[in-house]
């Protein structure tokens, strides 16, 4: 008897079967890539197909001027007159003829300290002193008949001046409770009431001229002392308004401290628009004038890498901004600022809507109130 022989079965061939699944994985994903490259291209033809935006700007040139170099300084209002009214004697108010803010004439009657006591002590003084004068009078008389010594005399006399003294003393005393506006002016706020207890050196009120004029102080440091000519005016800069001044007044010496020199400047005709004490910017020309590029201040984007402004360059017939880093220096005015390098005079800039470009955006130059035409053929910035 023979044994039986097993029959062999036959193995799948597993490496066939791994290449025909990565071939068929390859095939889908290159049809898939495939696909998506004819998207997006046919999204980039699609895209073309619309013209550049182009962003609209207010276009300026930059303009040179002659300009001497400035120095600023910070300067306080001071008020040509202005005076702390205080209480000379102590005492009882029996009369307050203000309000706070009222504006008072010159020798108008402010308030009034109850002086009766020294009322009373000036009419017992002023008969002692009568009485003396008589007596004295009288003495002369007889002294002039050599019936009384000189020396009798002379001692009446001595003894009514000073009773007469005394009684001149309570007058002057009394005025001192009476305080009168020193000139006419606008006062300030008070708490004071009649009936109220003040005190010797208690404020009453301070009082400001109605003058049409105001000072400003300002410092400038020893370095620009000497160019500084004292004829030229100094514009102050209060808020968004500007003025002119002139020196009126230096002091005798440097500051020791701060090696600085003191100024005072007056504004004429000044219509309060800050009061005073109020803080300003004075720019004074301290040296000789030359030529600076100037551009309007909304012509600068400013960012933590520098000041840029957009330069506006015409090719092939769109203009196009162009991104230029510049240095700036002293403000003209409100709305001007110099340019000391980056940027040279007579390029077309963008002047306001800078904040809508980038290096290289299409633009459409707008004149400032007009409509959307190009006002010049922008040159390039240098």
């Amino acid at each position: 008897m023979t044994d039986a022989q097993p029959v062999e079965k036959k193995k799948p061939n597993r490496l066939r079967a791994w290449l025909i699944a990565l071939a068929a994985s390859v095939l889908l994903i290159g049809g898939l890539g495939y696909t998506k490259y004819l998207q997006v291209m046919a999204a980039i033809a699609y895209g073309q197909s619309f013209p550049e935006p182009a962003e609209a700007v207010i276009v300026a040139t930059a303009q040179s001027v002659n300009r001497a170099p400035v120095t600023s300084a910070i300067g306080e209002l001071k008020a040509v007159d202005r005076v702390d009214l205080r209480i000379e004697r102590a005492g009882v108010v029996t009369e307050l003829n203000f309000k706070s803010g009222d504006t008072v004439k010159r020798g108008q009657v402010l308030l009034v300290v109850d002086a009766s006591e020294e009322r009373a002590d000036l009419a017992a003084a002023d008969i002692d002193a009568k009485r003396l004068r008589t007596n004295a009078n009288r003495q002369n008389a007889l002294l002039a008949r050599d019936m009384v010594s000189k020396a009798g005399a002379e001692q009446a006399d001595a003894l009514a001046a000073a009773a007469e003294a005394r009684a001149a003393a309570l007058r002057t005393a009394i005025g001192r409770k009476t305080i009168r506006a020193p000139f006419a002016g606008k006062v300030g706020i008070t708490d004071l009431k009649p009936g109220q207890y003040v005190a010797e050196g208690n404020l009453v009120a301070t009082l400001v001229g109605t003058q049409s004029g105001i000072y400003v102080d300002f410092t400038l440091p020893q370095a620009v002392v000497a160019s500084l000519d004292r004829e030229k005016p100094v514009r102050v800069t209060l808020g968004t308004a500007q003025l002119t001044a002139r020196i009126v007044a230096t002091d005798s010496s440097i500051n020791e401290a701060s090696r600085s020199l003191g100024y005072r400047a007056l504004i004429k005709d000044y219509d309060g628009v800050l009061p005073a004490g109020s803080m300003v910017t004075v720019d004074v020309d301290t040296g000789v004038a030359g030529t600076v590029v100037a551009i309007p201040r909304t012509a600068v984007m400013r960012s933590p890498y520098g000041s840029t402004v957009y330069a506006l360059e015409e090719k092939a017939g769109v203009t196009r901004a162009r991104a230029q880093l510049v240095v700036l220096g002293d403000t003209l005015g409100s709305d001007r600022v110099i340019v000391t390098s980056g940027l040279a005079a007579g390029t077309v800039i963008a002047a306001d809507g800078v904040f809508k470009l980038r290096d290289g955006s299409l633009v459409r130059p707008v004149q400032r109130g007009g409509a959307g035409t190009q006002p010049t053929t922008p040159k390039a910035g240098k």
